[in-house]
């Protein structure tokens, strides 16, 4: 299936403003590639954020996944970001196996959903929309999946 691209600047937008949040910054959270309701991400192993298992901590994990799911959504819905809140409401989560080595993610969210949640918007000023999410780490093993729940309302 061909993946909806995004404009370079758009892109380049969506990736800017989740690598200024601090705690993506603190973490080395990067969203490598963003388009139309996917997005791609890496972390770095880094011994700060290991557990006492000495591998990768289950909240490094969480906030890339957290991460690539927001550059998706944003992507998805980018012609509305400067009038735009979004808002992550839950994410579920399943860790799958220990993550030893650099994580990569990605997001994407059901190509049948993205045409409603853009119409959602367009006529009420408010969307949501899922994304799912899977990380894996430096042995290209899956370790996480997660669904994450994104809200987002014009400015008031």
């Amino acid at each position: 299936m061909t993946q909806p691209s995004l404009p370079a600047p758009a892109a380049e937008a969506v990736k800017a403003a989740l690598h200024a949040i601090p705690m993506n910054a603190t973490v080395g959270v990067q969203i490598t590639d963003v388009g139309a309701g996917w997005a791609t991400g890496v972390c770095a192993d880094s011994a700060p954020f290991r557990n006492h298992l000495g591998t990768i901590h289950a909240g490094a994990q969480f906030l890339l996944a957290e991460a690539v799911s927001g550059a998706a959504f944003a992507g998805a819905l980018a012609r509305y970001l400067n009038e735009a809140v979004p808002l992550i409401e839950k994410m579920e989560v399943h860790y799958v196996g220990r993550a030893v080595g650099d994580l990569s993610a990605r997001a994407e969210a059901s190509a049948a959903d993205l045409p409603a949640a853009l119409a959602q918007y367009a006529a009420e000023g408010k969307a949501r929309l899922i994304l799912n999410v899977t990380v894996k780490d430096g042995e290209d093993k899956e370790v996480m999946q997660a669904q994450a729940h994104w809200y987002t309302r014009k400015r008031s």
